[in-house]
């Protein structure tokens, strides 16, 4: 069987597959010419492998073998005429023919360019394609193209490092666009081929296609149940900075780092998530000020590009993955933005979806509790959902290794027996309101407590811009200056904090008063995001970040905990405290 385990071995499937969906596609795109017809008679196929026998595609490529061992009688002349009769209908009085058109063999009417076609011209456009010039007079949904696609799609994935999105990529439009029609296809040319060639074809395209669609199950089958390990390894800084370097090869890997020129003076700069090539560009002993969702959600995103005739997708080329050295409060808030991104309302938001499926993480332990810190009291001190761990202080790093991914990166080292520590208290301690009566919500949204908040907050955002699990954006049309009818649409981090954040097209704002934006915020974050995905989760994860970022000193862990007492008050039937 396929052993795609390895990534050079994987790699070097993906190139194989490409080349032959390839081969397959010229089949198709115009008759055979000498050089051509060279070309395949010095390939010889494997006919022996053990999977060939589990769909026609052996009996198809011993066919072939033998079909050149000797020699059939047809000439390139008689070739070319068959090619014009079987697929273009030529010589034929009732115009019957082979027609290689996905939307003649979908379509109730079987006539060209209906949904197929649509479909696929679609899905080129959304991958920026261009039509080379051997299928420029060919339409899109022309067996040609689409075989020519599916090695588009190969190669695209060998340069990708999180290949399972790809794989599955493949599968669908194999699926959906060539094994939905080819297999009646290829019988047709049995019928209307007169040559041996041609009937060797239509059998050896079923065939291929068939057994590649078993290859795509076993690779897509293998990475999902792609085994978890647990190996602890020990070496020093110097080793880990080279394996830092070989992981560049295939990531982009963020930590983070210090930018001295940005922040207060005070602070010695801001600590935000970069790029780095070394331990030492990590800083340790400092929480960093912005959190890491900022490297898979930008702060201001181009969707697309338009002018006055064409909207073009904007889609990243980037094929290296991405690993995130990140606390547990904030490898906890990843979760919660993957909840509120892909599994809110059944949909996904395609656009985070990229960026998420090339996230591997790299849990960082926390040296201590920050003051502002108050995670065990959110539950999210722990967490098991990382690639591997690490315990980078001192000379020597300890890690753990729970994806199988990177083994071979790290198996080499000195075996160690090591496991994570998590901080296990805080300084501040927070209780979340016990809210188990809906009924309760209008009186705790009118509770005179939510006032006090706009004598102090100013309403500037910042709080949301710090947090790891705030997820709302504007979406906004940048006009270029010298064409209004061209440019492109951004999705820009937005704040509900902010009072325009919930004003309508008429004008009218729903939260004008800081009180009133505190209020919807808090309960987001301590009642809201729970009683919608249900679960012991919140959405805040205490990171205490927001606290550090308020101009006006206003402690959410405070504000917290102030609800509690009122929201016991009412519990209890005691009035709300003066």
């Amino acid at each position: 069987m396929i052993n795609t385990g390895k990534k050079a071995e994987f790699k070097q499937l993906m190139l194989n597959r490409r080349n032959l969906y390839h081969l397959f596609s010229r089949l198709f795109q115009k008759e055979v010419d000498q050089a051509f017809y060279d070309q395949l008679r010095a390939i010889t196929f494997p006919s022996h492998r053990e999977e060939n026998a589990l769909t026609e595609f052996k009996d198809a490529l011993l066919r072939l073998n033998e079909y050149f061992e000797y020699d059939a009688g047809e000439s390139l002349d008689d070739l070319a005429a068959d090619y014009a009769k079987t697929f273009l209908g030529a010589g034929s009085a009732q115009g019957a023919a082979a027609f290689p058109y996905e939307s003649v063999y979908t379509s109730p009417k079987h006539v060209m360019m209906q949904d197929a076609w649509n479909q696929v011209c679609d899905i080129y456009e959304s991958k920026g394609i261009e039509r080379n010039e051997e299928s420029a007079d060919l339409l899109e949904d022309h067996i040609a193209v689409e075989l020519d696609f599916m090695a588009f799609l190969c190669d695209e994935t060998s340069r990708f490092t999180e290949t399972l999105a790809g794989l599955e990529e493949q599968k669908e439009f194999l699926n959906r666009h060539l094994l939905n029609w080819a297999p009646g296809f290829c019988l047709d040319i049995k019928v209307h081929a007169d040559t041996e060639f041609y009937r060797m074809v239509g059998q050896l395209t079923t065939g291929f296609l068939q057994l590649d669609s078993f290859i795509l199950d076993q690779m897509i089958n293998a990475r999902k149940a792609r085994t978890m390990c647990s190996q602890s390894f020990r070496m020093s800084r110097a080793r880990m900075d080279e394996i830092l370097t070989e992981l560049q090869t295939e990531y982009r890997i963020y930590a983070p780092r210090l930018i001295e020129d940005r922040g207060s003076w005070e602070d010695g700069g801001l600590v935000r998530y970069q790029e780095i090539g070394a331990l030492d560009d990590i800083v340790l002993d400092r929480q960093s000020d912005f959190s890491m969702k900022e490297v898979l959600y930008p702060v201001s995103q181009t969707i697309f590009r338009f002018d006055e005739n064409s909207c073009v997708e904007t889609v990243s080329s980037d094929p290296k993955g991405i690993i995130l050295f990140a606390r547990p409060c904030d490898i906890n808030g990843l979760k919660r933005l993957d909840n509120m991104f892909l599994a809110n309302g059944g949909m996904s938001d395609v656009y985070y979806k990229r960026m998420r499926d090339k996230v591997k993480i790299f849990l960082m332990e926390c040296p201590q509790s920050w003051e502002s810190c108050f995670c065990v009291s959110m539950g999210t001190n722990r967490t098991e959902y990382y690639s591997a761990a690490f315990h980078l202080h001192g000379e020597e790093i300890l890690l753990e290794v729970k994806d199988a991914e990177f083994i071979d990166y790290f198996g080499g080292e000195t075996p160690a027996d090591y496991a994570p520590a998590f901080i296990e208290e805080n300084q501040k301690k927070v209780r979340v309101p016990d809210i188990k009566d809906p009924s309760r919500l209008r009186e705790i949204f009118n509770l005179e407590f939510w006032k006090t908040c706009s004598e102090e907050c100013i309403s500037c955002g910042g709080c949301n811009t710090v947090c790891p699990t705030c997820s709302c954006f504007d979406t906004v049309d940048f006009l270029n200056q010298e064409n209004s009818r061209k440019g492109e649409r951004r999705r820009i981090w937005s704040s509900c904090m902010l009072p325009d954040f919930s004003r309508t097209a008429g004008g009218n704002i729903a939260r004008k008063r800081a009180d009133q934006m505190m209020r919807f915020k808090t309960m987001h974050k301590v009642y809201d995001y729970k009683a919608r995905f249900g679960g012991n989760e919140h959405m805040c994860v205490g990171c205490g970040r927001c606290i550090q970022r308020c101009p006006k000193e206003i402690s959410f862990a405070d504000t917290i905990n102030q609800l509690s007492e009122e929201v016991d008050r009412l519990n209890a039937g005691q009035p709300e405290q003066e």
